[in-house]
This record gives C-alpha cells, sequence and structure tokens, in this order.
C-alpha cells in the first residue's frame, strides 16, 4: 500500500493570525474589502484557516467544501473575493463575512447573511490608481468577462470579447475612445461598444467611481 503524498505547505510552518491579516489586508483593499470590524470573529476564522493550512497546506475557507479539484478548491483559498465579485458585492460580505466592502460601518451586522443576491449590483474591481489613462483591462465579475478602460479620466466597461474571431479586448491598443482587437484590429468604441463591422457591437456595462474604487454594475440572476 502506497503512502499517502505529504502535505505541501504554501505559507511557512510558524505563519500566524497576524501574518494572515498582514498578508492578505492589502491584496483585498485593492479589491474594494477589508477586515470585519469584528475583530474576535476574524481572530475565530483565520484560527480555522491556519488549523486547515496545518491539515490541507493551504487557507481554504473554513465555511466551504473542497471538492479534491485542484483547479475548482483554489477558487476557496483564502482570499476568495476574485472568483465571486458579483455574489460578494450583493452580499456586502464574503460568504463567511471575513471581509467586508470598505464602506460597510458595523460588520457584525452582516454576520450569518447567507441570502443569495439577485438584481444589479455595483461590483468594485480596481482602485482608481489601478487604471491609468488611456489603458484598459480585464475582469472577470461572475459570468461576465468585462475589459474597463479609461479614457481622460473617464471610465467604461465593455464586453472583453471581439465579436470576430473572439480575441481579448482587454489585451488590445488604446486609440482615444477606441480600442483595438489585439489580433485583427477591429475597433470597438469603449463608451457604446459599437463598431463599423456590421452585427458585430458588444455589450457596455454602467460604472460608477465610489471612495477611489471603479465599480461595474452586473446582474446577477
Amino acid at each position: 500500500m502506497s503512502e499517502a503524498a505529504p502535505v505541501r505547505r504554501r505559507f511557512n510552518p510558524d505563519t500566524t493570525i497576524e501574518d494572515l491579516k498582514a498578508y492578505m489586508a492589502p491584496f483585498v483593499d485593492r479589491l474594494g474589502y477589508k477586515f470585519n470590524t469584528d475583530e474576535e470573529f476574524v481572530d475565530e476564522v483565520l484560527t480555522s484557516e491556519l488549523e486547515l493550512l496545518e491539515s490541507t497546506g493551504d487557507v481554504f475557507c473554513p465555511c466551504r467544501v473542497r471538492t479534491g479539484d485542484p483547479k475548482e478548491d483554489a477558487k476557496i483559498v483564502c482570499p476568495c473575493i476574485p472568483f465571486f465579485r458579483d455574489q460578494f458585492a450583493g452580499l456586502n460580505k464574503c460568504w463567511c463575512g471575513l471581509f467586508i466592502l470598505n464602506e460597510v460601518e458595523d460588520g457584525t451586522e452582516l454576520l450569518g447573511v447567507i441570502d443569495e443576491p439577485t438584481g444589479p449590483v455595483d461590483v468594485p474591481v480596481f482602485k482608481v490608481a489601478d487604471l491609468p489613462d488611456g489603458q484598459i483591462r480585464h475582469v472577470k465579475v461572475g459570468r461576465h468577462d468585462i475589459a474597463v478602460a479609461r479614457v481622460a479620466d473617464e471610465f467604461f466597461a465593455l464586453s472583453n470579447v471581439c465579436r470576430h474571431a473572439f480575441a481579448p479586448l482587454a489585451e488590445g491598443f488604446m486609440d482615444g475612445y477606441q480600442v483595438m482587437c489585439p489580433w485583427h484590429g477591429w475597433r470597438y468604441d469603449v463608451r457604446d461598444g459599437t463598431t463599423d463591422h456590421p452585427g458585430s457591437d458588444v455589450k457596455t456595462y454602467p460604472v460608477s467611481v465610489v471612495d477611489g474604487e471603479i465599480r461595474v454594475r452586473v446582474t446577477i440572476r
């Protein structure tokens, strides 16, 4: 009978709760989140994650079930915000409540809230400072594959997929209010998603800026 494979640790053996806080806080802030204001709850969750680190090798979310598929389970390694942006924005928090949106003042009010959000939701995607003027960047928001552009300090969001050969528009080149597809040069107006190729316009999404964060409105069904 073969021996079980050794656990491959993703953090050092002496990792502490404070280490996880210092590691995670700057990252989640760029996504529009912060640790819950209930510090005792935060410490409880991170203690559970350290226990999971010992047994599994990584800091998996303690409130989600691992499937055994490494690609799927990577989506529930904490912080898992990028994989569930739309749901979390609708809930104002991550599944367990370890992280809450930056504007939430009292995170204790969200503990135990598990209702699945539906309808339109404004999802934080980048800090304004993270998207320079004249640039375009890709973001995945739930089932939506989106390219976010900044032109003359205005922000626009459109489908990331070119209607010609399905190239990623966020890898293209900005020319004023137009993005040129990186594969064949098709041009799309980032303001309304139009192109001069018949029947090939792409979807656009409403964009807002709140406290220095770019937010894209999507609909959860």
